[in-house]
């Protein structure tokens, strides 16, 4: 979330330009206003070298401190609403979500890099309908979400598969697993290592993407005059960048989407997302260029939100069992109890699990993957505890603290599922992670029930068959790893070892006997 200024400072003919403009314009809209209390702006800058480049949510939680769970500040001008409670982004995205569902402009990613059909980041409105509705019917409609079981199950057993005979590449492991739901159920391409040319053209245009800054920040966002600065220009590397990344990203969001048009062509497409599109818009005879870049452009961002979504949760899950062996222990002498040795888990089993769904509940918590969510934007001028929010507002839920809060969660940093068993059933489905950890309003995830099912799926089968432990040094002395998080917009945790083992002679034969009879 860090703004990105690049190099901006050698173009001072376009700056001038643009400081000139907009502060002329902005100087003086919101003077008078009852706005939030927040930190004291600088002139024309405003609060933009107050924002600390990295772990932003953790500055914003030392700024509820002083000026409470509603801040405002600005960013060149551009007015942030920093929301620190989970109480004020209920209130504001949640129950005022038909003016709070909008997204900042992202001249950068729309225009530049070519991510043209992002519904992460789409402004709201009729195109941003049509997508999530496609998304929701996919992957969160229950009828739809059990015809991925084969996938499911079959890619579970895979994961299990490689934490069995590898198992000190569990990052390359997770990344699979989650690779190939997504490039099958979107798709209908099987994968079977991360090597997959689908998945390699996907990452590249997430890393270059990435480089480019954060959408709706960026320096060509708040000024978007700077995109028409040429490439030559000394000082203009953002475009150069930019000029790299574009066929990257159109090439991860092409390739894949007319392999599968090939295939309906030929009469060999497997079963997926994009096939449904297709054959839809065919038997319907809207088949326009805007409808395909609908197409292509959503099953393209479905890997990069969900991969790295349930990635972080999935390694975050490995970490604290290895530092809090205790909760795997509870939970597998729950599974052994209510599933038995004799088979693994399955969905079905889940509402008969109460503690390793305190468990997950706690992973979402200690470590939710997306700290600051995606910015909203405020449609219309709005009053919220007698505050003034203007119009075209940035809003940032920090879900890192909430899920933090002390008032909400005592001794926060603690791992401990069993906070949620000592709530009431009405306190316990308040504090939900899950009603946090996913977004909020109409922008909430419209892929959350699919993201979850694959996150227990793979939980609760590690679980039962595999021991996690501190990994040793060469003098058999243990090595205790540090529960730290990587800064930016998704938190992975950081570089960790541990150790992964059978539980038993029996849990391995279990294991072959299953990856045996779904060949």
């Amino acid at each position: 979330m860090a703004l990105q200024l690049y190099d901006v400072a050698v173009i001072p003919v376009i700056i001038l330009v643009a400081v000139l403009w907009h502060y002329g314009n902005r100087q003086s809209y919101f003077k008078g206003k009852g706005l939030p209390p927040g930190p004291r702006p600088l002139f024309f800058i405003g609060n933009s070298h107050q924002f600390s480049p990295t772990y932003l949510q953790q500055q914003f939680a030392q700024w509820r401190l002083k000026y409470g769970d509603i801040i405002y500040a600005t960013i060149f001008q551009k007015p942030v609403i920093i929301l620190n409670s989970a109480q004020s982004a209920q209130d504001i995205l949640d129950k005022k979500s038909s003016i709070y569902s909008d997204r900042p402009h992202t001249v950068l990613y729309d225009q530049i890099l070519g991510w043209v059909a992002d519904i992460a980041f789409m402004e709201y409105g009729e195109r941003w309908k049509k997508h999530r509705k496609w998304a929701q019917s996919a992957y969160n409609d229950k009828v739809t979400l059990r015809t991925y079981r084969p996938v499911q199950t079959r890619e579970v057993y895979a994961l299990l598969s490689n934490f069995l005979n590898t198992p000190d590449e569990f990052h390359m492991h997770i990344k699979r697993y989650v690779a190939a739901l997504i490039m099958e159920t979107a798709y209908g391409h099987r994968i079977s290592t991360t090597d997959d040319e689908y998945v390699r053209m996907a990452d590249e245009a997430l890393a270059v993407s990435t480089e480019a800054g954060s959408p709706g920040a960026t320096i060509i966002d708040i000024f978007p005059i700077l995109r028409y600065v040429p490439p030559w220009m000394p000082g203009a590397s953002f475009m150069r960048h930019a000029i790299k990344a574009r066929p990257l990203v159109e090439a991860a969001a092409d390739i894949p989407y007319l392999n599968v048009k090939k295939a309906m062509a030929n009469g060999t497409a497997k079963p997926s997302f994009v096939l449904s599109l297709l054959k839809d818009a065919v038997m319907k005879g809207k088949m326009t260029k805007e409808h395909e870049d609908d197409i292509k452009g959503l099953a393209a961002v479905l890997y990069g939100g969900k991969a790295l979504y349930t990635s972080s949760v999935l390694l975050t899950f490995i970490l604290a069992m290895t530092l809090f062996p205790h909760a795997l222990q509870k939970a597998q002498e729950e599974l052994d109890r209510v599933v038995g040795r004799h088979r693994l888990p399955d969905l079905e089993d889940r509402e008969s699990l109460p503690y390793l769904d305190s468990l997950i509940k706690e992973v979402y918590r200690w470590n939710c993957p997306i700290p600051l969510a995606i910015p909203h934007r405020v449609m219309e001028d709005d009053e919220y505890r007698e505050y003034h929010i203007p119009k075209g507002s940035m809003v940032i839920p920090n879900i890192w603290f909430m899920m933090r809060d002390p008032s909400m969660f005592a001794d926060p940093e603690r791992f401990w599922p069993e906070r949620f068993q000592e709530m009431s059933a009405n306190e316990a489905q308040q504090k939900n992670p899950s009603n946090f950890i996913f977004g909020f309003g109409r922008r909430i995830c419209p892929g959350r029930h699919f993201a979850d099912e694959n996150i227990w799926l793979a939980i609760a089968c590690t679980a039962s068959l595999f021991n996690i432990q501190k990994a040793r040094d060469i003098h058999g002395r243990e090595i205790t790893p540090d529960a730290a998080f990587s800064s930016g917009f998704v938190s992975h945790p950081k570089q960790f070892q541990c150790e992964i083992g059978p539980r038993s002679e029996d849990a391995v034969k279990l294991l072959l006997g299953y990856i045996d009879s779904s060949l």
